[in-house]
């Protein structure tokens, strides 16, 4: 019984949330590649444009929090990504064509490239925080639990509890699936 409470407490604390962390590390890393792969320079500004479209996707969820729409126990995030998409579509365009598309004309080296990567990571960075502001956000749209701690006691019997967050779920599935794709596509 200890065993399985040992188990039970380590893949709670620490086993799904490094998958579920480790899995979004793996989805920026597919980006970063990505973007080497094609554009052949290392763009410092990959990350940013993460954040900053983590933020359209925030801003676009609160704003469907505010008139009502749900999606019950998934996140209402996943009404938000699609629009969110779309406004990161027009963002890296807008940054392509007026920053990036100069130097590509030009023919202008590699690390050029990146030290202008950087220029739009510090902008990117400083939209970011004017928009939704340079402290930490609450953001409780993915607080929905498939099982609760609790829950999993009582069904159980033992000791420790798993905590099961719809989001995690999302988040290793959504991974496997577009490592999976992206495998098969190269191969």
């Amino acid at each position: 019984m200890d065993f399985l409470n040992a188990i039970i407490l380590l893949l709670n604390y620490i086993f799904i949330p490094a998958l579920t962390y480790g899995s979004q590390l793996a989805l920026g890393a597919i980006f970063v590649t990505l973007i080497y792969g094609i554009l052949r320079f290392a763009n410092f500004a990959t990350g940013d444009m993460m954040s900053f479209g983590t933020m359209v996707t925030i801003l676009f969820t609160w704003y469907f929090q505010s008139i009502g729409i749900s999606l019950g126990v998934l996140p209402t995030a996943l009404i938000a990504i699609p629009f969110a998409i779309l406004f990161m579509i027009i963002y890296m365009l807008f940054i392509d064509k007026f920053v990036f598309k100069y130097y590509r004309v030009n023919k202008s080296p590699p690390v050029q490239l990146a030290m202008v990567s950087i220029g739009v990571m510090f902008v990117t960075q400083a939209v970011v925080r004017i928009i939704i502001g340079p402290s930490d956000q609450r953001f409780f749209d993915g607080e929905k639990f498939i099982i609760k701690a609790r829950e999993f006691k009582e069904m159980t019997g033992l000791n420790e509890g798993l905590a099961l967050k719809s989001t995690q779920v999302l988040t290793i599935f959504v991974t496997i699936v577009l490592v999976s794709l992206l495998f098969w596509f190269f191969k």
